[in-house]
Formats: structure tokens, sequence, C-alpha cells
């Protein structure tokens, strides 16, 4: 057991007991499979190839219907088929199977439309027909998430990026993908009867743009990629004006509690529950730009960090150890709060009260609203907390 003595409302944790039994009979029987899989797989060679090799022999028809040279085919968008060592899933959508594209039968009519926000560039791909809403509506959707994003890190993080609303049967987002590919790649579920209000209520889109922003991670440190986008994107939507003050302390007063370790956890890399994953990322970016506020007297916040962090050539498409991010971001604010935070939460549960956090901000549930107490002794560090500098709420 650790105590923490430098932020005061970190408490002691404990390290899990014991691996969960059964784990090494399971592992063998995993790599038994696997292996009988290669060996049919092996069996099948030859055949394969005995047919390829007949293919390239045939040469192809041309539209007279004699061999020859084939003529051009009209260009069509490439199917945008997701990696699944790359996907990144949303929050509650990340267990749930994926939801097919055309599940209705039709073949897909891609349209592109082209969206500019800054000096970056986004490609828009979905078939106008398949939706209730109007070309525009959905274009307008994108680009205010594209603007939140951009006004959060005070520039898009990537100069290009393709996105595909791929249709369902229904209403509302059943899940999103940010892909690694080159340019980086989103996927998005999206229900033909959607209306203009499912689209400003959704967060999932404005999520996965902000994974654009932070390099790819080893899967332990997921909680990494996916608490970040959980915490910076109410803040980003609030800095336009798409979500008040409110809304954004209803969501952590009302979820943060998640990311609380719980019985048997083992520290943010070591427990990959949803609770942790999400929450428990989301918390360790809380505790973080609080402490950044704190020892920079409010010059520095955790936007400046992860700002440094595109700067220095981070974003979706490259890999990087997260010791190498965390060493970027503190340069950044002149502090080493990162990196101390990921040293005492990675390896074991470290317990956080959140209500004596909530108290000292001054922030705190009133009659199914929020209630601020501006005496409190870190309300001056809360008031630009979410929707910046110099901002009345």
């Amino acid at each position: 057991m650790r105590r923490n003595t430098w932020i005061p409302w970190l408490g002691s944790g404990a390290r899990a007991a014991a691996a969960q039994p059964g784990w090494a009979c399971r592992a063998r029987g995993r790599a038994r499979a696997r292996l009988g899989a290669l060996r049919s797989f092996a069996k099948l060679l030859p055949a394969l190839g005995a047919g390829l090799c007949a293919c390239a022999r045939t040469p192809l028809p041309d539209a007279t219907g004699t061999h020859g040279a084939v003529a051009a085919a009209p260009l069509t968008p490439a199917p945008l088929t997701p990696p699944p060592a790359l996907a990144r899933a949303t929050r509650a959508e990340r267990a749930a199977p994926e939801p097919r594209a055309g599940s209705r039968g039709e073949p897909p009519s891609q349209h592109l439309f082209w969206i500019q926000v800054g000096e970056s560039r986004l490609a828009l791909s979905f078939d106008p027909s398949a939706f209730a809403l109007p070309p525009a509506e959905l274009m307008a959707w994108v680009e205010r998430c594209a603007r939140a994003v951009a006004t959060y890190y005070g520039a898009f993080p990537v100069p290009e990026l393709e996105i595909r609303l791929r249709v369902f049967d229904g209403q509302g987002m059943r899940g999103g993908r940010a892909l690694a590919t080159r340019p980086p790649r989103i996927l998005m579920d999206v229900g033909d009867a959607s209306t203009a209000r499912h689209l400003s209520h959704n967060w999932s889109m404005t999520h996965e743009m902000v994974h654009l922003a932070f390099p790819s991670m080893a899967s332990q440190h997921l909680w990494i990629e996916e608490g970040l986008a959980s915490y910076v994107e109410p803040i980003a939507r609030a800095r336009i004006g798409w979500l008040s003050e409110d809304d954004v302390w209803k969501e952590w007063l009302g979820n943060m509690h998640q990311g609380l370790p719980g019985p048997g956890d083992r520290g943010l890399d070591h427990t990959p529950t949803w609770a942790r994953t999400y929450w428990g990322g989301a918390l360790f970016c809380l505790l973080a730009d609080l402490e950044i506020r704190k020892r920079t007297q409010q010059r520095y916040q955790l936007r400046d960090a992860l700002s440094a962090i595109v700067a220095a050539g981070g974003h979706l498409g490259v890999s990087w150890p997260l010791e190498r991010a965390l060493r970027v971001a503190d340069e950044a604010t002149q502090t080493t709060v990162l990196a101390d935070l990921y040293r005492e939460m990675k390896d074991q549960p470290v317990a956080v009260d959140l209500e004596a956090l909530w108290t000292t901000l001054g922030v705190a549930w009133d009659s199914g609203g929020v209630r601020y107490t501006d005496a409190a002794p870190l309300a001056l560090l809360r008031r630009d907390f979410v929707l910046g500098p110099g901002v009345a709420p």
C-alpha cells in the first residue's frame, strides 16, 4: 500500500490479491485452437496457388466481349472497412457487436462533401437518399463537432480527415470508430430517421475527433485515450456554446464516481473494465487539470499540455510510449504533474474522495441542477474550468 501526499483528496490503495482462476487452462485452449486453424490454412495453400496462376493466365474481357484491354471504370469511393486492431469504440458501445452498414441490402451510393475547418480539410461521405435529414444538416453537425475540437486545441489536430456515415434503421447513433489510417478516418453509424435533435444531443462524433489529437498507445494504456476523449469532449462543446457550464458539471457529478477503483482493482494500466477505461481515465484527466492549474497559479491547464503533444507530432496515426507523451505534456506546463499522477495510479488503486473534491471546488447537486459556492477554497479555479479563462458562466 502507498499513501499519496501531493494531492489532498487522494487516499490509500491496495493491489489485487490474485490472478483470475483458470486463466492458464483457457490460454492453452486458445493456443491449440489457433494452431489447428493455421494447419488447416496451410493445407489449402497449394490449391490457392494453382487457382491464382490460372487467373493470371486468363485475359479479361473488354466491353465488346473480346479479350484485351479493359475500359476504365468510373471512380467510386473505396469501402472504408475498419482494421479491427485500430478500432476505437465510443463509451457505451465498445463492448457491443459492430452494427452492419447497409443492413437493408441496398447498394451503397456514397456522395462526397468537403468541409473546411481552419487549415484542415474534412472529406465527408454518405448516401444522401438514406437519411431523412437533408445533407446540409449532416454537414453542419460534422462541422460543428470539428469546430468544437479546433476551438479547444487552438486548431484542428490533423490536416486531413475522412468521415463516413453508415446508415442503420432507426434513430440516433450506435457507435463510432476512429482509425489510424492515412489520412485518419472516422466511421459513424447514424440512424436513417435521425432528427436534428438527435445530432445535437449526441457526443459521439466530437469524442472520436478528440482521439485524433493523441498518439496511439499500447493496449494497457487505452484508458488514457478513452479518458481524454471522455473528458475533453464536453469541455470542447461547452466552449463553443453547444453545452452549458451546468451541463458539463452535471455529467461529471453524475458519472465521475464510475471511474473510482473497485474490489480487485490493480491500477489503471491493469484494470481494463469499461468504467475504469472511460471514467477512470477521465478522472485522471480531471485531477491532472486541477493540479496543473494549482501548481502554475492558473498560467497553464491540461489543454496546454495536450496541445503541446499535437504540436510535437503526436496524433492518432503515430504510436508513442505513454511516458513520451506525458513528458512532452509536462514540459509544456513546466511541471511534472502528469508523470507524477501516472506513477501513482498506474499499478495500484488510488482512492479519490470525490465529495471532498467537489466541496473544495464549490460545486454540488441542487434539486436536479448545480449549485456553485464561490467561497469554496478552489472556486477561483473552477470558474474558468469549463468555459475557459475570462468567460462568464
